[in-house]
């Protein structure tokens, strides 16, 4: 799976689960991610470009910080504003 913007928050988990507590190390605001639940409902619509907004940060900069703890190339400034294959 290649992580970019459109990656919905529950497919990342469920197929990077350790990267939950990434995010959760990243913001607090992710702890919510532990609840099943609202990973289920919220996770499924929710984008890491709109979870960047949610904690202030450069989507590119949660994107790429994810791409590294799963052994992925970061992607350049330009690349977050389009899909990858």
């Amino acid at each position: 799976m290649d992580i970019n913007k459109s990656t919905t928050v529950n497919s990342l988990l469920d197929e990077y689960p350790q990267l939950q507590q990434v995010l959760i190390d990243l913001n607090p605001q992710f702890k919510k991610l532990r609840n099943p639940l609202l990973r289920k409902s919220i996770g499924r619509v929710a984008t890491l470009e709109q979870a960047a907004a949610v904690i202030n940060i450069p989507a590119v900069e949660l994107i790429n910080h994810l791409r590294q703890a799963v052994n992925q190339l970061p992607i350049a400034h330009s690349d977050s504003s389009s899909e990858k294959p």
